[in-house]
């Protein structure tokens, strides 16, 4: 899943930018599901090592001339706890697509900003109105089909991702909070600069020494997450946030067609039904804000 962060208002070409979100979109996906194929043979760390090494490495080759600038950031609190946050959000995503179809993962990812919108309330003290609680609600529903409690056996891999969703929210509102602060490029640096050194500290602990093919796909989920990142400041250089965001539902469809080319996953038909209600859910919620500019 993908790491968003804020971004100022932009003007632009409104299709480049739709363009650059449905690309980050595949890349993330991209991302999740080389993360599933090597958590199969790798422990979920040290995937997520991987992830989060490659990806600081490229940053620091490639955005040379910017790293004194990033190095200390504005207000490192807040821009600390979004990497703990982001940490344990892959590590959950990584776990998580290692237990269900990649499909389904993003399926539940779905329900992010319907979560970011409950929790903007009692943390930032943003009003929301008794539409959107009940798209939230009914958002709710659609994910209760998705993880199945009634079943003989609850979906471990499903609940993983509820959880990892609402870390992945609470990240979004912390976001919020650091973008007042610092660049999104410093907060991304150091969200890579936490995970490599965390994961680095206990890799004595999981690490399994990888073939060429492993260390070549461990390089390429850190370098392709870097570029979704890329991709999404692009997406939001060319439009308002609220026009390009609703794209990131395009993460779905690359899902759901790589899931099945690649490991012949495809979701059943509860998991379909609750995809659908929660991103009906989630379109309703942002055509008001959009179309009619209410939070009612």
């Amino acid at each position: 899943m993908s790491e968003m962060v804020s971004h100022a208002p932009a003007q632009g070409n409104v299709k480049y930018g739709i363009l650059w979100m449905v690309a980050a979109m595949f890349m993330f996906v991209i991302v999740d599901s080389v993360g599933k194929y090597l958590s199969l043979s790798y422990p979920v760390l040290q995937v997520v090592w991987g992830r989060m090494f490659f990806h600081l490495l490229f940053m620091l080759i490639f955005m040379a001339p910017r790293v004194k600038t990033m190095m200390v950031p504005n207000n490192g609190s807040v821009v600390y706890l979004r990497a703990v946050l982001v940490l344990v959000m892959t590590i959950g995503s990584v776990a998580a697509a290692q237990l269900i179809p990649v499909a389904t993962l993003h399926a539940i990812a779905l329900l992010s900003p319907m979560m970011v919108t409950a929790m903007s309330v009692p943390i930032l003290g943003e009003k929301v109105g008794l539409r959107r609680w009940t798209s939230i609600l009914v958002a709710f529903v659609g994910a209760l089909l998705i993880v199945k409690p009634g079943a003989d056996v609850l979906d471990l891999g499903a609940l993983i991702a509820v959880a990892t969703i609402v870390v992945y929210s609470a990240g979004h509102i912390v976001a919020r909070y650091a973008s007042k602060f610092d660049a999104p490029s410093t907060v991304l640096f150091h969200t890579a600069l936490l995970g490599a050194v965390v994961t680095t500290l206990f890799t004595p602990y999981f690490w399994q020494a990888p073939d060429m093919e492993g260390w070549a796909l461990l390089a390429l989920i850190g370098a392709v997450s870097g570029l979704g990142h890329y991709a999404i400041v692009k997406a939001f250089s060319f439009g308002e946030a609220s026009t390009i965001a609703p794209f990131s539902y395009s993460s779905l469809i690359w899902a759901m067609l790589i899931g099945l080319m690649f490991f012949g996953e495809f979701p059943d038909t509860l998991t379909l039904a609750g995809a659908a209600i929660i991103f009906g859910s989630a379109i309703y919620m942002w055509h008001r804000e959009k179309v009619l500019g209410t939070a009612a």
